[in-house]
């Protein structure tokens, strides 16, 4: 919460600086006065931008097609719009189901805790206190965490063998 507040009054600060920049800037042009122009010189129509073209044309990037590449077919007018193809029904999120994405999460975090302590291993022999003591920190999260899932799949392993077999 404390660093939002920073974020804030620091862009409140930054707002207020633009807001005196823009009230300020017609004021540094009145100090400076530019030097009057005879009536003779002015052009009685204002002169029209002419727009120059280009110096590097830009060209899209043109592929050629690959075989078994089949171009959209063109739009005709007043034609009705094809039809999407249909979506397929979300599967049912059975135990096993659950089973599966839960052993899977645990996998990557037992993966991520390997790697964190290695990381740990490294900071320690470079001798970085703050970079050890971050990551016992998230050690100890990942591997609450990964308790917590490893307790979650016992449970679904159980509901899973009671669930009827897929059809």
């Amino acid at each position: 919460m404390r660093n939002r507040e920073r974020v804030m009054l620091g862009s409140a600060g930054v707002l207020v600086a633009a807001l005196v920049a823009v009230l300020l800037w017609p004021a540094r042009e009145a100090a400076s006065p530019t030097p009057p122009v005879p009536a003779a010189q002015v052009s009685p129509n204002p002169a029209v931008p002419v727009r120059t073209p280009d110096p590097a044309p830009r060209h899209a990037t043109v592929v050629p097609p690959s075989p078994g590449d089949v171009p959209p077919e063109p739009e005709v007018a007043n034609a009705p719009p094809q039809a999407n193809d249909a979506i397929p029904e979300e599967l049912p999120q059975t135990a096993r189901w659950k089973l599966e994405k839960t052993e899977h999460i645990a996998t990557l975090l037992g993966r991520d805790v390997s790697r964190l302590e290695g990381e740990r291993q490294e900071a320690k022999a470079r001798g970085d206190k703050t970079r050890v003591d971050q990551v016992d920190a998230l050690l100890q999260r990942h591997r609450v965490r990964l308790n917590e899932l490893r307790e979650e799949a016992r449970t679904l392993a159980e509901a899973a063998r009671d669930e009827p077999a897929d059809p």
